[in-house]
């Protein structure tokens, strides 16, 4: 089995989106090594502001009753060695910093909301446009007995490297991976007079089944001892991994296909899934 990732750096606010990351950040510090992976929590508080001194009390204060919190809480989770960290600025930023050296950076998919420098759902987004390693935001599971991590696929750099992480990730867990590649054009629905798929349509189909078979053929040579399975659906990607995510423990995406026209750090079809999918999510640059 390959090594866990050698640091792991935690976002923590207090919620309960942030437990469930710091639950699933210290499983997955445990997994598949007999040294656990370096865990880090981060709060982050408000920056020095005479403007808001009055709300720093008060959010200083909640960050305190975090951080005491949080001793009983990594005991719990077999991880009272873990480092806690208060850092004061603006949320993103400094999450970004504490997470320069990290292998993964763990979040929750909303938290408090409280205002500036503290959680809101769209925290997730920025860090997984920006964070220089692998972001995993945590989302509720539909399933909590499935074994199989999800990963879309195309023929993007980002893509394959999303496909490696979740092999990697396999291997340490024994999980299962589907490497789902979906596809939508219109030439798919035109029919010809008799009723017959058009021959645009059949090439379209083939060439997408062809694509993923050698992504996981690639992917197989490398990692023998993971199970993957390949799977191309003629539905847009971000529905087809949305819907997938309902039976898996882990989806996986790169951070920009290519379909991102619309966003230059972060593709739609990521968007669309760190925001529906069922189960959590990781985001691969």
């Amino acid at each position: 089995m390959t090594e866990s990732p050698s640091r792991i750096v935690v976002g923590y606010d207090g919620s309960s989106g942030a437990d469930a990351a710091l639950t699933w950040a210290a499983q997955e510090a445990a997994n598949g090594s007999d040294a656990p992976a370096e865990l880090r929590v981060v709060l982050v508080g408000t920056a020095m502001d005479p403007v808001l001194s009055g709300y720093r009390h008060v959010m200083d204060r909640a960050v305190e009753d975090w951080r005491a919190g949080l001793s009983e809480r990594l005991a719990a989770l077999g991880r009272a060695d873990a480092t806690v960290e208060v850092r004061h600025g603006t949320v993103v930023p400094e999450l970004l910093a504490a997470a320069e050296k990290a292998s993964l950076l763990v979040v929750g998919s909303a938290g408090h909301g409280l205002a500036t420098g503290t959680w809101t759902g769209s925290v997730s987004q920025h860090l997984a446009r920006h964070a220089a390693c692998p972001v995993v935001v945590v989302r509720p599971r539909h399933s909590t007995v499935v074994d199989r991590i999800v990963v879309g696929v195309d023929d993007s750099p980002a893509s394959a490297k999303a496909l490696r992480f979740a092999c990697e990730r396999a291997r340490r867990t024994g999980e299962e991976v589907s490497a789902v590649h979906g596809y939508f054009s219109a030439l798919a629905h035109v029919l010809t007079f008799d009723g017959a798929e058009s021959e645009v349509a059949d090439r379209r189909r083939a060439a997408a089944e062809q694509l993923v078979k050698d992504l996981c053929r690639e992917c197989a040579a490398e990692f023998p001892d993971v199970e993957i399975e390949p799977e191309a659906i003629p539905v847009r990607a971000g529905q087809v991994l949305v819907d997938a995510s309902r039976a898996a423990s882990l989806v996986v995406v790169g951070s920009r296909g290519r379909d991102a026209f619309s966003e230059m750090l972060l593709g739609s079809v990521s968007q669309h899934v760190l925001g529906h999918a069922q189960c959590p999510v990781a985001i691969v640059r």
